[in-house]
């Protein structure tokens, strides 16, 4: 039981860590869309890069997130039925609904991987004036997949846990002291 308390610890920490660490993808994504507008609205000048460099900031955002996400329940959950349920019986349909979950994510994480391995094989760019390399933005999909699929690991065992005591025993216990500190 130890080294699952372990394991459960250790996935949170890192989902923690990495949506402490994408939440500061924000500040940098809209200094450069306001130096656009201000280029764009005030200089009649706009840029070849603000616009895809903020968008490929976002993509990197929204995907890296979903561990740290799934670590809140922060996903949309349809509660006309599964909020009514016992705590139980949520656990037991939530572990039903998993293997869902689990094949999604590992199919997802599977093409992703293949296509990020040959985005930087061919060195891949866009298709666009300013034609920056997408190989770097590709990679952080399967990153995120592989932190949506430990931290899915980590929710199945504690719905497994809860269905078998009926109480949440193994609730996440990250602080933000561990989140902030190397």
């Amino acid at each position: 039981m130890k080294a699952i308390r372990y394991f459960l610890h250790y996935v949170d920490l890192i989902n923690a860590k990495f949506g402490w660490f994408v939440a500061f993808l924000m500040l940098p994504m809209i200094l450069i869309m306001v130096w656009e507008i201000v280029m764009r609205y005030f200089f009649n000048s706009p840029s070849l890069w603000a616009y895809e460099t903020s968008l490929f900031m976002y993509g990197a955002y929204i995907a890296l997130a979903g561990g740290y996400t799934l670590l809140v329940k922060g996903h949309v959950n349809v509660d006309i039925i599964w909020g009514r349920l016992p705590l139980r019986w949520r656990s037991i349909v939530d572990i039903v609904t998993a293997a869902l979950f689990f094949l999604y994510i590992g199919v997802l994480f599977k093409e992703s991987l293949e296509a990020t391995i040959n985005s930087w094989q061919l060195m891949e760019r866009t298709m666009t004036y300013w034609n920056p390399p997408y190989y770097p933005l590709r990679t952080a999909l399967p990153v995120a997949c592989l932190l949506l699929l430990l931290q899915g690991l980590a929710k199945l065992i504690r719905d497994i846990n809860t269905a078998i005591t009926g109480r949440e025993s193994l609730a996440p216990e990250i602080t933000v002291k561990e989140i902030t500190v190397a």
